[in-house]
């Protein structure tokens, strides 16, 4: 065997070599998804975060498939399942919805959290849940927001909240402070089990998603006073803002949604992939008549929009869960 021979077998291996190693990502990537996808829910079925992961979960599960499954994990404000998210593989199969104020002021409400925000978590989409609404029992003897800020000057009253930080909750400290008012706070985990309370009039008020709240409107045992944010429910056209009363409170002025994360190390391509079947999935039917249902007009965003109000909107619940003195341990 002559060394120029030699020399020749030597090279074409290196190159071979390099070229296999060099489509060994795109393999693992081609290989995506290679067992059953878990999406985790820090919430009790009720609200929003549930229905909008079985909807995007079954779109998934057909675009990729594999079987998607959905695993509620309530407590503590969406932390628990937040925290079981941070401690999986990285390699998207498993990935979680939570709320904005879940992710975004938790670590201004807890001392200590099982996850770092900015560290462990890789934003998908941002799904916008539409405005959120005030209801107070049909019973209460009040019609406007203002009336019912009169009301609970001069009696006991209790705020539904769906969580520690949570719209309501910052709404409750921002009617204290402001008002004069000494409105209790009585969390529970979710939607689902806050607005019964609320139409019975165990409780006085409570602030959430027009889906979780439509079937007692439809019973006609609440009574709706005024909308987060800056547009009108397409439910409720006469149903006016917070802000367009004259309650000027940056809280009533933010947009509350929900984010789709995945682990931070989670491969890019996967991230991209995951992020686009979600904006895909926003116009299958059942995507379409979800927003329907819900009273929602936008659909999910880019990863890098979801990254963008990330980084410019967390800031913001952060602030004012520290101003409002809120803490839970």
């Amino acid at each position: 065997m002559t060394a120029d021979f030699q020399r020749r077998r030597a090279l074409t291996s290196l190159a071979a070599t390099g070229l296999a190693a060099a489509g060994l990502p795109a393999a693992r990537a081609q290989a995506w998804p290679s067992k059953p996808i878990r999406i985790f829910v820090g919430f009790n079925p009720g609200g929003t975060t549930d229905p909008y992961a079985r909807v995007y979960g079954e779109f998934l599960s057909t675009k990729f498939g594999v079987p998607v499954v959905v695993e509620n994990r309530p407590g503590a404000n969406g932390t628990i399942s937040l925290g079981a998210l941070a401690r999986e593989a990285a390699d998207g199969h498993t990935i979680g919805i939570t709320t904005s104020t879940s992710v975004w002021g938790g670590r201004a409400l807890y001392r200590k959290l099982p996850f770092e925000p900015d560290r462990d978590f890789a934003p998908l989409g941002w799904f916008p849940v539409g405005p959120l609404l005030m209801a107070v029992p049909a019973s209460l003897p009040v019609s406007t927001t203002k009336e019912w800020v009169e009301y609970a000057r001069k009696n006991p009253v209790t705020m539904a909240s769906y969580g520690p930080a949570s719209v309501p909750h910052l709404a409750t400290e921002e009617f204290n402070k402001r008002f004069g008012t000494k409105v209790n706070v009585t969390h529970y985990k979710g939607e689902g089990p806050m607005w019964p309370d609320v139409a019975t009039g165990v409780t006085h008020a409570g602030i959430g998603s027009y889906v979780a709240l439509a079937p007692h409107i439809q019973r006609g045992t609440v009574k709706v006073l005024a909308s987060i944010g800056t547009e009108r429910s397409p439910k409720l056209p006469q149903v006016t803002s917070f802000a367009s009363q004259g309650f000027d409170g940056e809280i009533f002025k933010l947009s509350g949604g929900l984010l789709m994360l995945a682990p931070s190390a989670t491969p890019e391509d996967i991230l991209q992939r995951l992020s686009q079947a979600f904006i895909e999935g926003a116009d299958s039917p059942k995507a379409v008549a979800l927003r329907e249902a819900f009273a929602i007009d936008d659909k999910p965003t880019t990863m890098a929009e979801a990254k963008r109000k990330w980084r410019e909107e967390s800031p913001v619940w952060i602030r004012l869960t520290e101003q409002l003195g809120i803490k839970i341990d």
